[in-house]
């Protein structure tokens, strides 16, 4: 697909394939939040580097989501194998690493950028590549390293590398063991999302941290929420600038999935207005329910 189609967000990390039961299923946070943002009536395009293994390039073109794809050798794998409810994650092949000068000239006055690395693949450097435009990141890639096995483990980072971004999102699960560096990340970027699953989420601006509940229903998989979480946030945050109702959006959006519809299946506007107009109703928006100012204390990550 031309790289001159009309975007107005763009997804920058690598898409991966994941390894199932022999075979492959189509992995990388670039993937679903691409997928999401297109059901959520944006028109989304990835940045990414894959090998000419990748499996998966039908499904953008099926969903006319544009794909520059930096050639690589191979395609990032990821493996997770689960023993007594203990994930241990494995990278068994990593594709290029990502760098400005890769974005494709049509693409640098995009409105929304999304950096979304899985394996440390989008280089600091893009942060501040889009000036005049929205920034955002999930940042778990960046807090992941391997041996030389492939075997995954967490790992601290330079914080103060953020400061190019608007607006960074992350899990209680990514940032856990890392809480006292809260203040620190709050205070290099415009807003700082944490999310907590069923438990909310904890937003951090101007120097205050806001709580905003979830959408409550019956989690049946929450696979592919915190990306829907994620794209829905920073879609109403660029139209509103309210965290509010950026995370009363986000939050209902993901909701849908966390009842096991799917990423690609987003419920329609009405039926997404209709569930917001519900949160609204229950908890109110345009306020937070908990303000206070930042604590020097480090938030326990919810286990």
């Amino acid at each position: 697909m031309s790289h001159n189609t009309l975007i107005d967000y763009l997804c920058i990390g690598h898409l991966c394939h994941d390894r199932y039961e022999g075979g492959h299923l189509l992995g990388g946070s670039a993937s679903y939040i691409s997928l999401v943002a297109r059901q959520l009536g944006r028109q989304p395009a990835v940045l990414t580097s894959t090998g000419p293994d990748f499996e998966f390039l039908p499904v953008f073109e099926q969903n006319g989501i544009p794909v520059c794809n930096k050639p690589a050798a191979e395609t990032t794998v990821f493996e997770n194998i689960y023993h007594n409810g203990i994930r241990t994650q494995f990278l068994h092949a990593r594709a290029e690493t990502i760098y400005p000068e890769d974005v494709p000239s049509a693409w640098r006055t995009v409105p929304l950028v999304h950096c979304c690395p899985i394996a440390g693949e989008v280089d600091f450097t893009l942060l501040r590549a889009f000036p005049g435009t929205l920034t955002g990141a999930t940042i778990q890639g960046w807090l992941r390293q391997w041996d030389a096995g492939g075997r995954v483990s967490p790992k601290a980072m330079d914080w103060s590398q953020l400061a190019g971004a608007n607006v960074v999102i992350f899990s209680d699960a990514d940032i856990a063991g890392f809480e006292t560096a809260l203040p620190e990340i709050g205070a290099a970027v415009e807003v700082l999302v944490m999310t907590r699953g069923a438990g909310g989420a904890v937003v951090f601006q101007g120097g205050r941290q806001y709580y905003f509940p979830a959408f409550p229903v019956k989690e049946v998989d929450a696979t592919g929420a915190g990306d829907v979480f994620a794209a829905a946030f920073l879609i109403r945050f660029a139209e509103t600038r309210d965290i509010a109702r950026a995370a009363a959006f986000a939050h209902c959006a993901a909701s849908f999935i966390v009842e096991g519809v799917g990423v690609n299946n987003l419920p329609g506007p009405d039926l997404l207005q209709e569930r917001l107009g519900v949160y609204e109703a229950r908890f109110g928006v345009g306020i937070a329910h908990t303000t206070r100012k930042w604590c020097t204390r480090p938030l326990k990550s919810r286990k």
